[in-house]
C-alpha cells in the first residue's frame, strides 16, 4: 500500500501522545511546557528527515530526478547533457586592396550579438570573404542571410559593414534542457542499444547538439540501407537541417566516442555505405475551425495544442488523424464546442516531409 507522509502537526501530535502515555502526570501539556517544546523540536527534526528521504527517493528515478540527480543517472549510461554550440557563418567585407582583416576581429549585429572572425583575410579585388563564430554559444547567435554586421573596432581601409552570405548564421544551439535529457535517458532504458537496430540510429542522431527529433527508415533504398531524418526545432527560422548539419550527424552516426566507455561506437562498418541522410521539406498543415467561445484565449490554447500534436505525430511517414486533431481542439482550455472544417481527411507525410503548423482560420460557432 502507498506510504502517506505525515504533516508536521501530525508528527507533533504523535510525539505528544507518546509522551502522555509513557510519563505519569503528563496527560495535559501546557503550551510552553518543557515536554511540549521538546515535542515540537523533535517533530521538526523528524519532518526534515522525511523531507530529505522524499527528495532522495525522487533522485532514484529518471522521471522524477532533478538536474543533479538526472545527470548522475545519465552518466551511468554514458549519456551527457548536450552542450551549447556557437553559431557560425560567413559574409563579405569590402575595402582597399591589400588591407588585412586580422583573425579575432569582432563583428556586432543589430541585436548586439558579437561574432569573431576565424582567420586572417586580405582584401582582394575590393572584397574579402570572412568566416566567423559567435562569441557566446547558443541559438541566439543564429541569424538570417543578408543581414548587416558592423566591425566593433573599425579597421583603416575596411568598410565598417559586413553582409552575411546566403547561408545565414546557423548551427547555434542552447544547452540541452532537463526534459530533453530525461527523454533520452528514458529511451536508453526502454530501448537498450542493439548494435545498429532501427532505433539506435535515432538515438545516435539525438546525441548531436541541436537535434531535437529524429526518425529512421530501414530498407530506405533497398536491402542493406537505412534512411535517417532529423529536425532542429530550436533553430531560428527553419527547423530543417542544412547540408552541413546533415553531414555532421551522419559522421557522428558512423563513428563517435562513447562518453561512458571511451570506446569508438556507431553504425556497423558494413552499414555505412547504405546510410542515407534524408533531406526534409516542410509540409504546412492549415486549419479552418468553428469554435465557441471564439476568444483570443481559446484560440491560443487551441494553437498550442495543435503545435504539440504536430510535433508528436507529424514526422516523416507519420499520419495526422482527423480524430486526433479534433481531440486536441477539444482539450483546449475553455473550449466548449467546435467544428473542424478542414482538414477533412487524415494527412500522411512522405518520408521526406515533416509536417508543421500552417495558418489557422477561426470562425465563431453558430
Amino acid at each position: 500500500m502507498p506510504f502517506t507522509r505525515n504533516t508536521l502537526q501530525e508528527i507533533v501530535d504523535r510525539i505528544v501522545s507518546d509522551l502522555q502515555t509513557r510519563i505519569t502526570g503528563a496527560t495535559s501539556l501546557l503550551r510552553r511546557s518543557t515536554l511540549n517544546v521538546i515535542s515540537k523540536v523533535n517533530a521538526g527534526s523528524v519532518h526534515l528527515l522525511y523531507e530529505y528521504l522524499d527528495y532522495q527517493a525522487r533522485q532514484l528515478f529518471v522521471s522524477t530526478a532533478d538536474e543533479a540527480g538526472l545527470e548522475a543517472i545519465s552518466s551511468e549510461y554514458g549519456i551527457t547533457r548536450k552542450a551549447a554550440v556557437a553559431a557560425t557563418g560567413g559574409g563579405s567585407a569590402t575595402g582597399t586592396n591589400g588591407t588585412l582583416i586580422p583573425s579575432g576581429s569582432e563583428l556586432q549585429s543589430t541585436d548586439d550579438q558579437i561574432y569573431t572572425t576565424d582567420d586572417d583575410q586580405t582584401i582582394a579585388a575590393g572584397t574579402a570573404t570572412l568566416e566567423f563564430t559567435a562569441s557566446a554559444a547558443g541559438e541566439d547567435g543564429n541569424d538570417d542571410a543578408g543581414i548587416t554586421l558592423t566591425f566593433v573596432s573599425p579597421i583603416a581601409g575596411i568598410n565598417t559593414s559586413v553582409t552575411v552570405d546566403a547561408d545565414g548564421i546557423a548551427g547555434g544551439s542552447d544547452e540541452e534542457i532537463d526534459d530533453d535529457l530525461r527523454d533520452r535517458v528514458l529511451t536508453r532504458k526502454r530501448q537498450p542499444p542493439h548494435g545498429g537496430t532501427e532505433f539506435d540510429y535515432e538515438v545516435w542522431a539525438l546525441e548531436v547538439s541541436g537535434v531535437t527529433r529524429s526518425w529512421s527508415f530501414p530498407l530506405y533504398n533497398g536491402i542493406g540501407t537505412i534512411g535517417v531524418a532529423f529536425v532542429r526545432d530550436n533553430d531560428s527560422g527553419s527547423i530543417i537541417p542544412d547540408a552541413t548539419e546533415r553531414a555532421t550527424v551522419r559522421s557522428y552516426i558512423v563513428s563517435h566516442t562513447d562518453p561512458g566507455t571511451g570506446k569508438i561506437v556507431g553504425a556497423p562498418v558494413t552499414a555505412e555505405p547504405g546510410l542515407f541522410m534524408i533531406e526534409l521539406s516542410q509540409r504546412a498543415v492549415d486549419f479552418n475551425i468553428d469554435i465557441s467561445p471564439n476568444t483570443v484565449a481559446v484560440q491560443n490554447a487551441i494553437q498550442s495544442n495543435l503545435e504539440d500534436l504536430i510535433t508528436r505525430d507529424g514526422g516523416p511517414g507519420e499520419t495526422l488523424y482527423v480524430s486526433r486533431i479534433s481531440e486536441a481542439i477539444s482539450l483546449a482550455s475553455s473550449e466548449a464546442r467546435h467544428i473542424l472544417n478542414s482538414p477533412a481527411v487524415d494527412i500522411t507525410a512522405s518520408t521526406s516531409q515533416v509536417q508543421v503548423l500552417g495558418a489557422i482560420t477561426f470562425n465563431s460557432y453558430v
